[in-house]
Protein backbone atom coordinates (compact mmCIF):
# COMPACT_ATOMS: atom_id res chain seq x y z
CA UNK A 1 0.00 0.00 0.00
CA UNK A 2 1.25 3.13 -1.14
CA UNK A 3 1.20 5.66 0.96
CA UNK A 4 0.87 9.75 -0.71
CA UNK A 5 3.12 12.66 0.66
CA UNK A 6 0.21 14.20 3.03
CA UNK A 7 -0.13 10.89 4.89
CA UNK A 8 3.39 9.97 5.42
CA UNK A 9 3.89 13.83 6.92
CA UNK A 10 0.75 13.30 8.95
CA UNK A 11 2.20 9.44 10.23
CA UNK A 12 5.28 10.68 10.71
CA UNK A 13 3.58 13.65 13.17
CA UNK A 14 1.59 11.61 14.75
CA UNK A 15 4.45 9.10 15.69
CA UNK A 16 7.07 12.04 17.06
CA UNK A 17 3.97 12.99 19.37
CA UNK A 18 3.52 9.41 20.44
CA UNK A 19 7.12 9.85 21.52
CA UNK A 20 7.50 12.74 23.08
CA UNK A 21 4.12 11.50 25.24
CA UNK A 22 5.79 8.20 26.05
CA UNK A 23 9.10 9.53 26.71
CA UNK A 24 8.33 12.05 28.82
CA UNK A 25 7.75 12.19 32.47
CA UNK A 26 4.38 12.87 33.65
CA UNK A 27 3.26 16.40 33.24
CA UNK A 28 2.12 16.78 36.78
CA UNK A 29 5.11 16.96 39.44
CA UNK A 30 4.83 16.79 42.98
CA UNK A 31 6.92 18.59 44.88
CA UNK A 32 6.33 16.98 48.34
CA UNK A 33 8.48 13.42 49.01
CA UNK A 34 4.75 11.53 48.91
CA UNK A 35 4.35 11.03 52.46
CA UNK A 36 2.54 12.78 54.58
CA UNK A 37 4.39 14.70 57.69
CA UNK A 38 2.47 16.20 60.76
CA UNK A 39 4.15 19.59 61.88
CA UNK A 40 4.29 20.05 65.37
CA UNK A 41 2.76 24.11 66.33
CA UNK A 42 6.13 25.60 66.70
CA UNK A 43 7.10 24.38 63.23
CA UNK A 44 4.75 25.88 61.07
CA UNK A 45 5.36 29.18 63.12
CA UNK A 46 9.03 28.55 62.52
CA UNK A 47 7.82 28.04 58.38
CA UNK A 48 5.36 30.84 58.03
CA UNK A 49 8.50 33.70 59.54
CA UNK A 50 10.77 31.85 56.89
CA UNK A 51 7.79 32.14 54.17
CA UNK A 52 7.07 35.96 55.07
CA UNK A 53 10.53 36.79 54.80
CA UNK A 54 11.20 34.74 51.47
CA UNK A 55 7.71 36.67 50.20
CA UNK A 56 9.08 40.23 51.15
CA UNK A 57 12.46 39.51 49.29
CA UNK A 58 10.20 38.70 46.32
CA UNK A 59 11.36 35.00 46.07
CA UNK A 60 9.04 33.16 43.98
CA UNK A 61 6.34 30.88 45.55
CA UNK A 62 7.59 27.63 43.65
CA UNK A 63 10.52 28.50 44.44
CA UNK A 64 9.97 28.61 48.00
CA UNK A 65 8.33 25.46 48.00
CA UNK A 66 11.17 23.52 46.09
CA UNK A 67 13.69 25.01 49.13
CA UNK A 68 10.93 23.58 51.87
CA UNK A 69 10.16 20.34 50.22
CA UNK A 70 6.35 21.71 50.58
CA UNK A 71 3.35 22.31 47.48
CA UNK A 72 2.55 26.05 46.54
CA UNK A 73 -0.73 25.49 47.75
CA UNK A 74 0.37 25.00 51.29
CA UNK A 75 2.71 28.24 51.03
CA UNK A 76 -0.50 29.92 50.22
CA UNK A 77 -2.89 29.00 52.94
CA UNK A 78 -0.24 29.33 55.73
CA UNK A 79 0.40 33.08 54.18
CA UNK A 80 -3.46 33.60 55.14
Amino acid sequence: MALTKNERAFLSTFAEIAQKVLGSPATTTKTGNGKRLRRSAADVSKMKKEIRAARKKKVPVSQIAKDLGITTSYIYQLDK
